[in-house]
């Protein structure tokens, strides 16, 4: 059906209109998803303006976000190889203005101010911006955003400034395992070829070209100049309006970029040099990480995929490799104790001019001990792969899957699906731009069998990463200073994983090893739906979940039937009450490790499922148990039994189920306790103290967990409700009331609960202390070389106050980010939100800053009285009427699938009140808000509100990036008596 369609485009559907090529009806967007006349009001057509820049435009009159994105396909690869990061840096300096639009901060507030937000990422062969805003001022908009490719002012003023910028954000991602990561592949790459990943910062972008006589300034207008061009661009735009007017509106404001007629070179064509030389890259890499993790990787350069999008050879090999079902190599090796997790992927953004396959396995132990035996499990299994002929089912059962994901795939933001569409649109036909990445369209098994044979023995690089290596890893890469070595590969290893590999040459010898290994091909998926029709809808469809009527004494069932999304899926949560979870930290981890137990030993039954897009979670919540499924409705039931079947069955925990699960858990909390990011170490303090009792922090459960034995679990599940048990649900979807009843009833009996609680559980929140109080802490990360400060101000609680909390972020945290980091460049992550973590809604202002913290606070603190006075004496009627409009336009946000509802629905389910009107009355709220109550409530309650900064310190030496002048560094005399605390 998707063939005939597309072929039926390619060969002449496109007509001449207006000097530009468009697809009329957009029948083969349509198409593709024939649900889409009777459920959606969306409506797709491209268009290719005459300057040659190609659009994908998206008309919804029923949207409540209109957004943008465009792609040009120049990316790091394009630039300097001397001038690393200069790509990244021309992203920056577009963001600082243009003829039109001059005013610094101006595009960011804007967005802000009108419901929206912007951002841009560069990668190695595109750079992508991107931008969401209420639908009545989506053409402000891309005037606005327009402009960034037709007249940037690229003001020189600003270079010194933007490169502090982006220096910020290097040093963001020095602790990162991922740019770490980065680093070592930029030393790998080989020098002949274009390939490099630049951030950039202070020394290759300022100071070294000033020592090489560089202006780093005309560089960057030299790439922008030499390389966008209007033919090498992608856009996507959705709003509200008719087809026709966002036509116009796409050539009035992108019909201007400048046709260059540039090609620019990605894939084979990138260069005739290989991106890593052979003698290189078949080494063995050892690295020594900042977080608690233990893994071993196989990874293989193989051709660049993107070509191959109809067939998706590397999709085939990676759903093999990577299946958890019985038979599978990750099976087989968790059930070893080897292993605690796997993922296989090819390459995501490194690819442009190859792309990667690789295996990685998440270690135990004794996993790190035994890295030749969990290679000859992969290469026994690649053998087997590679003497067989590919199996028409398995393509033909994953090319079901992939139509059945698409066909109900579920609407996303602009801000998600305009990037992914322009990305897709760089490398795709248009008449595959929405659906092009879900989908295989055509079984190529000799495509299969040439990739299979890239993954030889005498190409791969094995990489191994552990603390345990330190001693070993004497090397540093050239960009992050991460410790590493590069090896030769153990010689036995070869030899061991040839012999299983090779197997004599024949597929009987590879059958036979690979049988003796417990391995084999994974069976038919019994989770594939079968049943995707809509079930009939009441007579009086609910528009809020409500509360049925008929259900077990001790359970609360509220139930909402889709008549919106019209999908065959449903999401169902459970919360199970308890006073055991949470009445210490010891019972609080042992419940969590048990729930992880509970997960690993379903693993191999459960992954069929979630392959077929039916999943489920169990863990610990707010002194309940919380198990959540969601997916196709049609299995749902079947999950569920086997989830309470598991978990009933789970009085005693395999000792090999134990030891892969506390391998993870244990490494999951050291880095929770002592890796986390300093602005994250400074909130998780900070929560530690209002919400006391409801949930403890890492470095507590690190402390339990570390005392817990397999032991300790015995018998743990009939504790649980020995006391009684009290369960509510949230029951959403394509299912009926009855439906709800029975899936109800199926928990309840499943689990045997018969006793309810004699008190029902309450949530309570601490509140802060009057005035001000100042935290010191130390950093628990010793290579982190930032500093954070994070400010709380907790106002009482109500609807209103939540209200006007989000209507003074709407008036100020633009201004935040535009002065502290646009302008005074304190640091990479720098932000103000209000928030409503639990009861009482917060207004919080944090900077993770390579600066002193005690002058940054003091920046923070200048910063708020300067705006709250902003906001009570000269913040004009129509500036209040902007942002109430921008709030209202968040506020009136549909969600866009069923999961989203969930979401918000969660806060009041979770905390027990059961308010699911409470978005409705806070519209009306917004709707009668005046600029004098706002006024009034930051000077009667912001003003006065309890304050507390958690300030965390760097334990790196490493000096702090040199003051202004005129810097001031605020005392402590402000804070009450008592108020400040070093840690």
């Amino acid at each position: 059906m998707c063939e005939t369609t597309c072929d039926r485009a390619r060969k002449g559907d496109l007509r001449k209109k207006g000097g530009s090529r468009t697809l009329l009806q957009t029948t083969w967007l349509h198409h593709h998803v024939g649900f889409l006349a009777a459920v959606s009001h969306q409506d797709y057509s491209f268009v290719e303006l005459d300057n040659k820049l190609k659009a994908i435009i998206g008309s919804d009159p029923e949207c409540d976000k209109a957004g943008a994105a465009l792609c040009v396909n120049v990316g790091m690869c394009h630039e300097r190889k001397d001038l690393p990061g200069l790509a990244h840096f021309l992203e920056h300096m577009l963001f600082t203005g243009t003829t039109k639009y001059p005013k610094e901060g101006e595009y960011h507030e804007f967005m802000n101010q009108n419901g929206g937000m912007a951002n841009a990422f560069t990668l190695c062969y595109f750079t992508c911006y991107m931008f969401e805003v209420k639908p009545e001022c989506l053409e402000e908009a891309l005037d606005r955003f327009s402009r960034f490719f037709t007249e940037p002012l690229l003001t020189r003023d600003c270079t010194e400034r933007e490169i502090n910028a982006v220096d910020s954000e290097f040093q963001a991602g020095k602790t990162s395992p991922w740019w770490r990561y980065v680093g070592i592949m930029n030393m790998s790459a080989n020098p002949d070829h274009p390939f490099h990943v630049a951030v950039g910062n202070n020394k290759v972008l300022l100071d070294e070209p000033k020592e090489r006589g560089i202006d780093l300034y005309e560089e960057m207008k030299k790439l922008y100049e030499s390389t966008y061009s209007a033919n090498g661009m992608t856009l996507c735009v959705f709003g509200k309006q008719p087809p026709g007017e966002l036509h116009k509106m796409v050539a009035e404001k992108f019909g201007p970029i400048v046709n260059k007629g540039l090609t620019m070179p990605i894939g084979d064509s990138v260069s005739d040099k290989p991106a890593f030389l052979p003698s290189e890259w078949h080494q063995q890499l050892l690295q020594n990480p900042v977080q608690d993790v233990k893994d071993l990787t196989f990874v293989w350069v193989i051709p660049f995929q993107d070509p191959l999008w109809r067939s998706k050879p590397s999709l085939y090999i990676s759903h093999l490799l990577g299946h958890e079902g019985e038979g599978s190599v990750i099976a087989k090796l968790k059930q070893q104790g080897l292993i605690s997790g796997c993922g296989v992927g090819d390459g995501n953004w490194l690819e442009g001019a190859f792309s990667l396959l690789k295996v990685n396995f998440d270690l135990t132990d004794k996993g790190l001990d035994s890295v030749q035996e969990i290679g000859q499990h992969l290469f026994a299994y690649l053998g087997l792969l590679q003497k067989m002929p590919p199996e028409k089912w398995i393509f033909d059962e994953m090319q079901k899957l992939g139509d059945i994901r698409f066909k109900f795939r579920e609407d996303a933001s602009p801000f998600t699906l305009c990037p992914q569409v322009v990305s897709t649109l760089q490398k795709m036909p248009p008449s595959e731009a929405l659906c092009g990445d879900y989908m295989l369209y055509e079984y190529d098994p000799d495509a299969i069998v040439s990739l299979l044979s890239k993954l030889s023995l005498g190409s791969v690089r094995v990489q191994v990463q552990a603390k345990k290596l330190a001693d070993r890893c004497t090397m540093t890469d050239t960009s992050y200073g991460s410790p590493m070595q590069l090896l030769p590969i153990e010689p036995k290893w070869l030899e061991a994983w040839s012999d299983a590999m090779n197997a004599s040459g024949t597929a009987e010898a590879s059958k036979k090893i690979t049988t003796e290994l417990g391995l084999s091909l994974p069976k038919p998926n019994p989770f594939i739906p079968e049943d995707l029709s809509l079930k009939p809808q009441p007579q009086e469809p609910q528009a809020l979940p409500v509360l049925l009527k008929g259900t077990e004494p001790m359970m609360c069932v509220f139930h909402k039937q889709d008549d919106t999304f019209k999908q065959p899926k449903a999401r169902v949560s459970f919360s199970i009450y308890s006073p055991f979870f949470t009445q210490d930290p010891a019972n609080y981890t042992k419940t969590e490790l048990w729930c992880r137990c509970v997960e690993e030993a379903l693993q191999e039954y459960a992954y069929d499922a979630e392959v077929a897009g039916v999943e489920y979670s169990l863990g610990i919540g707010s002194a309940c148990l919380r198990l959540v499924l969601a997916g196709y409705n049609d299995k749902l039931h079947v999950l569920l039994d086997a989830v309470t079947e598991k978990m009933v069955s789970m009085v005693e925990v395999p000792e090999q189920i134990f030891s892969i699960v506390a391998s993870g858990m244990g490494d999951d909390l050291r880095n929770q306790a002592f890796h986390s990011p300093p602005y994250v170490q400074s909130n998780l303090r900070l929560d530690e103290l209002t919400m006391r009792g409801t949930s403890f922090p890492a470095y507590q459960r690190l402390e339990a967990f570390d005392k817990i034995t397999c032991a300790d679990l015995k018998g743990l599940v009939e504790q649980f409700f020995a006391g009684g048990a009290h369960v509510e649900s949230l029951m959403l979807g394509n299912l009926t009331a009855d439906d709800a009843r029975l899936l109800s009833s199926k928990l309840m009996a499943g689990l045997n609960l018969r006793k309810a609680l004699p008190v029902l559980p309450t949530r309570a929140e601490a509140c802060l202390p009057d005035g001000a109080t100042l935290w010191e802490l130390d950093s628990t990360d010793a290579e982190d070389p930032n500093h954070a400060v994070f400010l709380k101000i907790q106002m009482q609680s109500g609807l209103e106050n939540e209200m006007l909390t989000f209507l003074l972020d709407k008036a100020i945290s633009s201004k935040f980010f535009d002065l502290l980091r646009t302008q005074q460049q304190l640091g990479y992550i720098v932000h103000l939100v209000a928030s409503v973590p639990v009861m009482a809604p917060y207004l919080l202002a944090f900077i993770q800053t390579e600066f002193n913290p005690n002058y940054v606070r003091g920046c923070m603190e200048k910063f708020l009285d300067k705006h709250f006075s902003f906001v009570e004496e000269t913040m004009t009627d129509e500036e209040f009427e902007t942002c109430k409009a921008g709030l209202l336009s968040e506020l009136r946000l549909k969600p866009k699938n069923i999961a989203e509802e969930a979401k918000r629905f969660s806060r009041v389910f979770t905390d027990r009140t059961f308010d699911f009107d409470r978005r409705a009355r806070s519209i009306r709220f917004v709707e009668a808000s005046t600029l004098e109550m706002l006024r009034s409530f930051v000077r009667d309650q912001v003003r006065k509100a309890p304050r507390i900064y958690s300030q965390v310190k760097k334990l790196l030496d490493k000096e702090d990036k040199p003051l202004p002048s005129d810097a001031e560094i605020p005392g402590k005399e402000n804070f009450r008596p008592g108020g400040f605390q070093t840690f």
